[in-house]
C-alpha cells in the first residue's frame, strides 16, 4: 500500500501556484498543542438521564452564565461527593 502524502500540495501533485510556493520554506506544518491538553487528567463519559424540562433549564442556564453543562454537572458531583464524605472531584485528579 502506498504512503499517503504528506501536504496537500504533495496530494495535489504539485499543482500549486508558484506565488504560493515561493513564499514558503517549511515542508510540513508545525503542531501547536493547547497548554491545558498536557494537564488535563483522564475522564470518563457518564450518561444522565433527565426530564426534558430540566435539560432544558440547563441548558437556559448555559447561556445566561456563560458555562458549559459539564461545569454544572461536575459542580453537583461534588456537592453530591461531600455529602457523603467522599473525596472531591479535585482530589480525585491529585491521584
Amino acid at each position: 500500500m502506498a504512503k499517503k502524502p504528506a501536504s496537500l500540495e504533495a496530494a495535489l501533485g504539485g499543482y500549486a501556484s508558484q506565488d504560493e510556493t515561493a513564499g514558503s520554506s517549511q515542508d510540513s506544518a508545525e503542531i501547536v498543542r493547547h497548554p491545558a491538553a498536557a494537564a488535563r487528567t483522564p475522564t470518563v463519559k457518564l450518561t444522565a438521564y433527565v426530564p426534558p424540562a430540566a435539560s432544558k433549564r440547563l441548558k437556559m442556564m448555559c447561556i445566561e452564565h456563560d458555562r458549559d453543562v459539564n461545569s454544572y454537572l461536575r459542580e453537583g458531583l461534588d456537592m453530591v461527593l461531600e455529602k457523603y464524605g467522599q473525596p472531591s472531584l479535585a482530589e480525585f485528579a491529585k491521584k
